[in-house]
């Protein structure tokens, strides 16, 4: 470990995720390579979508007369297409989000292998390679957070949060649990599904920052098993709650703001200028598409950072592996290793 980040503050506990953007960005091919393959599964739903659309209007309907919205008689007319498209999207979309998160923990590796070695030369070889070389401990890392966000879900929404907050708390009978009927008032109401779904979002922010840290801290010291890693990483959270999740909620922040700023409020812009009258709509379409594109390029950028991001803290706030003594064998690298006085064995061997 570098004894630099013992002896001194982490450079900055608050502009760290800046240094992890800047560094991530400047890996290029990495990022875009993650991109590109989130951008595959988009076009594998959008493409039917198109060739059905193109269909239906095809000699039917005035050139550019549905560009701006779809009348009422056009979803009348196309009314059975456009179930069985829904059907098809909800079926194969699922299929592809599954795809999306298993990619998403092969990217994971990818990010790591790079961050770890510095690479800077075949960065894209070291992102393929380590995304196999960590896939498998990843992935059942992945089932792991799974099944916490499960578990969060029931303690928030589900029996705990009923038997002690609705009724033990707010003196809520049980035949009232899904209406909320004899609270005082219906903002009462309100406020408390607001609160239950504020606790579950930290809680759902939390468990993505424990997944990272864990994801780190195994391709850190090698590790294999998926719940000591959870379970280190827990500890290591409580212990260092400020300097482990300050970083990831700033990125999440700036990834907020990209997404819901910028590209939200840009988009908005335009979507609001296709009205019938004003004009051709192919370049505002094209602008559209165009941010949409970036904001995914952002989101995998600002996810590479968080690893960044976990790797300096992890290496600034985890104790390093314990390594073998090499005094303590003679032999070969490669070869057989025997110990040097290690019991009882009448031979020894002198130095």
């Amino acid at each position: 470990m570098d004894r630099r980040h013992r002896d001194e503050p982490l450079e900055t506990d608050a502009l760290l995720f800046l240094r992890s953007l800047g560094a991530v960005a400047g890996r290029f091919p990495v990022w875009l390579v993650s991109w590109l393959l989130l951008a595959v599964l988009a076009l594998a739903v959008a493409l039917p979508w198109y060739g059905s659309f193109e269909l239906m209007v095809e000699h039917r309907y005035e050139p550019g007369s549905l560009v701006h919205s779809l009348d009422r008689d056009f979803r009348f007319d196309h009314r059975e297409g456009l179930d069985t498209l829904a059907r098809w999207s909800a079926s194969t979309g699922a299929l592809l989000a599954l795809v999306a998160a298993l990619l998403g923990v092969f990217v994971s590796g990818g990010w790591l292998q790079v961050i770890l070695e510095r690479a800077r030369d075949r960065s894209l070889r070291r992102f393929f390679f380590g995304g196999a070389r960590y896939f498998g401990r990843f992935f059942r890392l992945w089932l792991l957070t799974l099944l916490v966000l499960a578990l969060w879900h029931w303690v928030l929404y589900e029996l705990p949060w009923q038997r002690l907050v609705l009724e033990g708390w707010m003196g809520v009978p049980e035949s009232d649990w899904t209406e909320l009927e004899t609270l005082e008032s219906e903002a009462s109401a309100v406020r408390l599904r607001w609160a239950q779904d504020a606790l579950f979002a930290v809680a759902f922010g939390c468990t993505l920052a424990w997944g990272t840290y864990s994801r780190t801290r195994m391709a850190l010291h090698e590790g294999r098993s998926a719940v000591w890693a959870g379970c280190c990483a827990a500890f290591t959270l409580l212990r260092h709650p400020i300097k482990t999740l300050r970083p990831m909620l700033l990125l999440f922040l700036v990834e907020l703001f990209a997404l819901l700023a910028v590209a939200g409020t840009s988009t908005q812009w335009l979507e609001s200028g296709l009205e019938p009258g004003r004009g051709t709509a192919t370049g505002r379409i094209l602008v559209m598409f165009a941010i949409g594109q970036m904001a995914l390029m952002w989101r995998q950028i600002t996810r590479g950072a968080s690893y960044h991001a976990a790797v300096q803290v992890s290496r600034e706030v985890v104790a390093p592996p314990p390594r073998p003594d090499p005094w303590k064998s003679i032999g070969g690298p490669g070869g057989p290793q025997y110990p040097v006085d290690a019991g009882d064995d009448e031979f020894g061997v002198a130095l």
